[in-house]
């Protein structure tokens, strides 16, 4: 009898959330995943008695789990999972490195890649001759070269050729090799024409994978929009920003809200651009609205980069150190024996912030932690600094510090704070480590 119920309750659960991740190992072994979200995983562990295995964790995973149904789940740093169907086929992802995708436009999705060396990159190249994608180039290749080919299992071959940087590494697809390097992401997803997206909503594409709220469209392409998603006007002058939309619903089941061509603007009585916003309910629309409604009655604020801290720590910042360093593995979903004062530590730190990156809540209670660790981890590992606090006179904050042996600031906090929030962007560069930034200061 439990066993008929746990089989409805997986079912349940799977039907919920129950995408799927294709994964082709190095030997071309193929093993499909289930992807979780952070509810469907605590389901699961409750249901099927997960246990901790911390002798089968994954480099770059927060944990993974033994169900009883001999199942094994992997749990990110963003508290997603994945579910492998045995242990088996877990033993086999030993070259696999999971990875969330961070190309900005893009949804943010679970996927993975193979490192390898230069030497075994090469070999599949002589070996089994690939499709180069030769529009696939570096701009700079007297610096930054590399090569990129098409494999016959579907995935992506990039071989970093540059002189002291040479590797190679497999992807899925060309969106995660894309998350990886800014040019290839430039040369996949960029256009020279500056209509690319009007067009191709014009033409019935809903732009599935980008994570835009709202795209810009010209008057002239709202005909073809009509026609090619196949829209109803629903609704008239709703409200989700400063100007009014109509609102369609097309044949497929989404809805299309665009501005009104006819409103007063800075431009005059008619929209020379409009906003159009895609929403897969009419439950999205209604929060839109709210959300719209809430903001203009809020008004728009700013507050210093450091407001919250000096609010919530004033003078007294260094005497929570500990403290808030102790709260750092919980809010990043690490165990806390695995969180070291080191460039190892600072490295799965990293790992876990990018995993989290679009979390912006989350980072706002981050940022007093990261701030207390990685100083931490600088006293430790360079054996100078101590922690003092700056009072910003002009706008009365005080800002948590790490002063030198020579007087200098061990970083500069306004390019620490931009840098965290601008992720994935290593803590060493945003805390200036080597002292590049210092001596480029004292250059100038």
């Amino acid at each position: 009898m439990r066993q008929s119920i746990l089989i409805v309750f997986t079912l349940a659960t799977f039907n919920v959330y129950s995408q799927k991740l294709d994964i082709t190992t190095l030997d071309k072994s193929k093993i499909q995943a289930t992807l979780l979200d952070c509810q469907s995983k605590l389901k699961l562990l409750t249901e099927f008695d997960g246990r901790q295995a911390s002798i089968f964790r994954k480099k770059w995973t927060a944990r993974t789990f033994l169900l009883s149904d001999g199942k094994v789940l992997i749990e990110f740093y963003d508290k997603q999972a994945i579910l492998i169907d045995n242990l088996n086929d877990f033993k086999k992802l030993d070259g696999i490195r999971f990875v969330k995708n961070t190309v900005d436009f893009l949804k943010k999705n679970i996927s993975y890649k193979i490192e390898l060396d230069f030497e075994a990159g090469d070999r599949i190249v002589r070996n089994e001759r690939p499709t180069r994608l030769t529009n696939l180039k570096s701009d700079v290749p007297e610096y930054f070269d590399f090569e990129v080919y098409g494999l016959s299992t579907g995935q992506i071959l990039f071989l970093d050729k540059s002189k002291n940087l040479k590797s190679a590494t497999i992807y899925p697809d060309l969106k995660t090799l894309s998350s990886d390097n800014s040019t290839i992401a430039e040369q996949v997803y960029g256009s020279e024409d500056d209509e690319y997206l009007m067009k191709k909503l014009a033409s019935g594409d809903t732009l599935p994978d980008y994570e835009m709220s709202d795209y810009l469209i010209y008057p002239k392409y709202l005909k073809d929009l009509i026609k090619n998603h196949k829209l109803t006007l629903a609704e008239q002058k709703i409200y989700v920003s400063d100007f009014y939309g109509n609102l369609y619903k097309s044949e497929n089941g989404y809805y299309i809200l665009i501005d009104e061509i006819n409103q007063k603007n800075g431009a005059g009585d008619k929209m020379a651009i409009l906003s159009l916003r895609i929403y897969q309910s009419l439950q999205q629309v209604t929060d839109a609205q709210r959300q719209y409604e809430e903001i203009r009655n809020k008004g728009v604020t700013s507050e210093h980069f450091y407001q919250k801290i000096s609010d919530k720590y004033g003078q007294k910042f260094p005497e929570y150190v500990s403290q808030l360093i102790d709260s750092l593995p919980t809010l990043l979903n690490i165990d806390k024996e695995q969180l070291s004062f080191n460039s190892a530590g600072i490295d799965l730190v990293d790992e876990a912030l990018k995993w989290n990156q679009t979390n912006y809540d989350l980072l706002d209670r981050l940022f007093p932690s990261v701030i207390a660790y990685y100083g931490q981890c600088y006293i430790d590992c360079k054996k100078d600094g101590k922690w003092v606090m700056y009072l910003d006179k002009e706008s009365n904050v005080w800002i948590p510090e790490l002063k030198l042996k020579d007087g200098n600031a061990a970083w500069d906090w306004i390019h620490f704070y931009k840098d965290f929030y601008k992720g994935p962007i290593p803590l060493m560069w945003a805390g200036d480590w080597d002292g590049t930034r210092r001596k480029m200061n004292l250059i100038k």
